[in-house]
C-alpha cells in the first residue's frame, strides 16, 4: 500500500471549489488513483465555524451543500480518533490555529502525509509530521 495522506481544510475547499490554487505537488497526489486521501471531521467543523462567522465564501454554497460535493468526491472520511483528541496537548505550540494544530497531530499520529497550503505545519516537520505543500 503506498503513502496514506490527510488533506487539511484550505485543500479541500481549493480542490472543489478553486483548484487552481492547488500547488503542481498537491495536483500530483490528487491525481494519482492509487493515493488515498482522507479528511477529518475537523475540517467540516472549521468550515462550519468560520462560514456562520462571515469568514468563508463558500462561492455561494452552504456548509451543507459543500458537504454533499465533498461525500460525492474522492476524499475519504476519517473518523476523529479519540486518542489523538487526548493526547493533542503534547503537540508544541509553534502553530496557535487550533484546527490546523489538531490536524497536524491527527497526521502525525495517523501516519499520515498533511497536504497543507499552510507553512506554519513545517515548523512540526522535526516531531514527525510529514507534509506536501
Amino acid at each position: 500500500m503506498g503513502l496514506r495522506y490527510l488533506a487539511d481544510t484550505h485543500i479541500l475547499l481549493w480542490a472543489l471549489n478553486r483548484p487552481e490554487r492547488l500547488s503542481q505537488g498537491i495536483r500530483s497526489v490528487l491525481s494519482d488513483g492509487d493515493a488515498v486521501v482522507r479528511y477529518s471531521p475537523v475540517s467540516l467543523w472549521e468550515i462550519a465555524i468560520k462560514y456562520g462567522l462571515g469568514k468563508l465564501d463558500l462561492l455561494g454554497h452552504s456548509p451543507e451543500e459543500f458537504f454533499v460535493e465533498l461525500e460525492s468526491s474522492f476524499f475519504v472520511y476519517r473518523p476523529l480518533d479519540p486518542q489523538a483528541l487526548i493526547s493533542s496537548y503534547r503537540l508544541p505550540s509553534h502553530h496557535r490555529d487550533p484546527f490546523d494544530r489538531l490536524l497536524f497531530w491527527e497526521a502525525i499520529q495517523g501516519d499520515l502525509v498533511l497536504l497543507s497550503a499552510d507553512a506554519g505545519s513545517d515548523a512540526y516537520t522535526q516531531g514527525g509530521l510529514r507534509v506536501i505543500h
